[in-house]
């Protein structure tokens, strides 16, 4: 990795990544520039700053209340909790590859006891978004339902509206809370042509990461009803998150904010242009085709550690550099990687990706 970092950082033409590569105190000083100097740390959660920021951005998705987190790992698993404790069922259906599921070992099992009702057999869901028919037949209530916006392991898949609206009216109808993995909710505005708050509004609860999309240094926000933002604080106690500040994670947060989320449909529109691109190769699939959002799955034929050798190879001679690596593909003889659409490869060189990617894919 120490090398193909080396590499992205001589070259010029890049998709990953915000901006260039910056050292802990070029970043620090960046986000201290873009303070006036008067905000002052919270102890604890409570603080003007803080808690200005946290209405700042309920307001923004018409929640009631929120609470900044350290991370959404401990703010999605807090959100299920609290549901299941009122309810007394300690039961959640969500997708087999939500992010609890497969990305966090099982948290919310180990931590709260809570158990995963399966929509019939994985496999057969595996690779699609939930409908409707598959809660009504889950054969169960579950104490909670989480879907994620846009569905990042299913290469940033996004639900009709309408879908949206079925499950939700369906969820409420039988009284069971619903919550949003939002953590790359910024990206779906244009897709929906919707406001955050009119997106929000099928939920009862939604999170929000602060850094993945928006390039802040940690930390996310956990918004709903106001007494269950009181519970979400905690739990939040319980699970060691209640910081003695968050000051920098909450300085970063506003930066990234202001910084990036005005640029979210542009890089949209750019997925798009250098997805269409890269789709016109027969040894090239793109999911989904035309992408949802500002990331998408790309797929290439061939061997995943020869391809990323030869990409290498390639980058160091044009100074065009696409992605980090490639892995194994479920599609056989082929090889994948995500593609996310940021600061740079909002300026990157569209006419370099032909001759870049004859030049890789050549037998």
């Amino acid at each position: 990795m120490a090398d193909s970092q080396a590499l992205f950082n001589r070259c010029t033409n890049r998709v990953p990544g915000h901006g260039e590569q910056q050292s802990i105190a070029e970043s620090l000083r960046e986000i201290a520039d873009s303070l006036d100097g008067s905000e002052r740390p919270d102890v604890y959660g409570a603080g003007d700053y803080l808690e200005a920021f946290e209405a700042e951005i309920a307001a923004q998705f018409g929640k009631p209340a929120a609470v900044f987190m350290p991370s959404g790992t401990m703010a999605q698993q807090i959100a299920l909790r609290v549901y299941c404790d009122q309810s007394r069922n300690y039961t959640v259906a969500m997708h087999p590859s939500a992010h609890l599921e497969f990305a966090e070992q099982l948290g919310y099992q180990f931590l709260h006891n809570i158990k995963r009702l399966q929509f019939g057999g994985p496999e057969f869901i595996r690779d699609r978004l939930l409908t409707l028919e598959d809660f009504l037949a889950l054969g169960a209530v579950p104490g909670a339902i989480i879907l994620e916006l846009p569905a990042r392991p299913l290469g940033g898949l996004l639900p009709a509206w309408q879908n949206l609206v079925d499950i939700s009216d369906w969820a409420r109808d039988k009284g069971i809370p619903i919550h949003l993995d939002g953590a790359r909710i910024w990206q779906c505005q244009s897709f929906y042509q919707k406001t955050y708050a009119e997106i929000a509004a099928l939920f009862d609860s939604i999170y929000v990461s602060f850094y993945k999309d928006l390039g802040g240094l940690a930390g996310c926000m956990l918004m709903g009803a106001t007494d269950f933002i009181q519970q979400s604080r905690v739990w939040q106690r319980r699970h060691g998150g209640n910081l003695y500040t968050q000051a920098p994670f909450v300085a970063a947060a506003r930066f990234g904010l202001r910084r990036r989320l005005p640029m979210m449909d542009t890089w949209v529109t750019r997925a798009r242009e250098i997805a269409s691109r890269l789709a016109a190769f027969d040894q090239v699939i793109v999911n989904p085709n035309p992408p949802h959002v500002n990331l998408f799955q790309l797929y290439l034929k061939g061997d995943p550690v020869a391809l990323t050798q030869r990409h290498h190879e390639i980058a160091a001679v044009t100074g065009t550099y696409l992605f980090h690596r490639l892995g194994p593909a479920p599609i056989p003889g082929f090889a994948m990687t995500e593609m996310h659409i940021w600061e740079n490869a909002s300026q990157l060189d569209l006419d370099c990706l032909a001759p870049f990617m004859t030049e890789l894919l050549r037998p």
